[in-house]
């Protein structure tokens, strides 16, 4: 038995189908009624409870909508999931991981490279031939996940992976925005929304414990496409059924509605221990699936232990498309952020402000448009504003003026326009506008 922080993981030798040899299986973690580990911090958006008479989105019907028209919500866990191994990484063999893409890899992922993988560790099995190969190693202890994309081993038996990186655990498990990182790819992770794999994860300890106490992850095949929000790094990759006109985008969070009735439901009680999930800490949009789903672990002892206590299918007695219509919701999104795939080329601004708004400006990436929503006073019409703008060094011009470093100025009452030139002299107008509704209310 492995003593790993105050959780002890046991190992078991198991014989290997088809080769008579025997290869090491670290079983799942042994935890008291009410002691689950939780990865990140508690500030983390992760383990941040939604508070009470949290608001919807303005689109939130019409997200909803698209979201239950896909399907009910069932629970991934042999197919299509994460396998986690629990590591002391001190006393797991260590592997010189090579890439499929070279140069292609994550923080934490540079070389030298020597990453912990235990013998006997798998990627997420084929589907009828298909997999994301996901591969997440976590040494809780040490507080940090290596978590891998398309890992196999080749021939030789080394490792490879499409995409690896090393996560801290005791952070908040949000990496920046990949435009605001010197690397692109140290905001990647081997998920599309630059999730860690441990993150919104279904995991047997926490069945086993009564509780789960963070919020989940879900997948659809209608997420939105080149845009996302925070805790989203990243954008979900071009696909054939993605457009970035329509769905919930990468880090778009859903809740169940906390009046809905658990304790009378007809879910099982794992199901309940999820529902219950949902009402609390919600779910973020994390990836692109052929259905709507959820994400339990799915090493072969998880898989195992599953067999008693959750079925991949039986969300989906509750969880059809009209309770989902009227029963969940999407919380505020805020600015749809560009994606490094947006189809509109940079440069983007990716953050405005004005001196004394009474909201945050609403930006859109697609129409390079930016409502402000100036407080309504007798004083000077000309205010400071902010701008940020990516690639780094882009210069602005404001109605044809070079926008002041020191001093940008803009007034509030009027529309104006805003040309961004990049390093490369390639550019970009926006119009920047003050709200008619707004002003209108008053």
């Amino acid at each position: 038995m492995i003593a790993v922080g105050n959780t002890s993981i046991s190992s078991r030798l198991i014989r290997q189908a088809g080769t008579g040899g025997l290869i090491l299986i670290l079983n799942l973690p042994f935890v008291s009624a009410s002691s689950a580990w939780r990865p990140f911090s508690p500030a983390s958006p992760w383990n941040q409870p939604i508070r009470a008479q949290a608001p919807a989105d303005p689109d939130s019907a019409k997200l909803i909508e698209d979201l239950a028209s896909r399907g009910p919500f069932q629970v991934n866990i042999k197919d299509w999931s994460i396998p986690v191994y629990y590591v002391d990484a001190d006393q797991t063999p260590r592997w010189n991981v090579g890439d499929s893409r070279t140069g292609v890899y994550g923080a934490g992922f540079a070389f030298p490279r020597r990453i912990p993988i235990p013998d006997g560790a798998v990627a997420s099995p084929p589907h009828i031939g298909e997999s994301d190969r996901h591969l997440c190693i976590v040494d809780v202890k040490r507080q940090l996940e290596w978590g891998m994309w398309d890992a196999r081993q080749d021939e030789t038996g080394r490792w490879i992976t499409g995409l690896g990186a090393v996560t801290d655990l005791s952070g908040s498990g949000v990496a920046p925005p990949w435009y605001e990182s010197p690397r692109e790819f140290d905001s990647h992770r081997a998920r599309a929304s630059g999730f860690p794999l441990i993150a919104g994860l279904i995991r047997v300890e926490e069945i086993r414990a009564g509780r789960i106490e963070h919020a989940l992850v879900f997948a659809y095949d209608h997420c939105r496409g080149e845009l996302f929000v925070p805790p989203a790094s990243t954008a979900q990759a071009t696909k054939a059924d993605t457009t970035n006109q329509r769905g919930i985008p990468m880090g778009g969070q859903i809740q169940l509605d906390p009046a809905w009735d658990v304790e009378k439901s007809d879910l099982s009680a794992a199901g309940k221990i999820i529902a219950r999930a949902l009402q609390e800490y919600g779910a973020f949009c994390g990836d692109y699936a052929g259905a709507n789903v959820l994400y339990a672990e799915n090493s072969p002892a998880a898989v195992e232990a599953w067999s008693d206590i959750l079925r991949s299918d039986e969300l989906k007695r509750v969880f059809t498309p009209e309770m989902i219509r009227k029963h969940f919701r999407v919380l505020p999104l805020g600015n749809l952020l560009p994606g490094q795939n947006l189809t509109v080329p940079p440069p983007y601004v990716t953050a405005f402000a004005i001196e004394g708004e009474i909201a945050p400006a609403q930006i859109d990436q697609l129409t390079r448009t930016i409502t402000i929503f100036p407080a309504r006073t007798p004083e000077n019409s000309r205010v400071k504003f902010d701008c940020t703008a990516y690639p780094r060094n882009t210069r602005a011009a404001l109605d044809g003026h070079p926008v002041s470093v020191t001093e940008p100025v803009i007034n509030r009452t009027l529309t104006s326009f805003l040309r961004l030139t990049a390093p490369d002299g390639s550019t970009d107008d926006w119009t920047v506008r003050p709200s008619v509704r707004l002003e209108s209310k008053r």
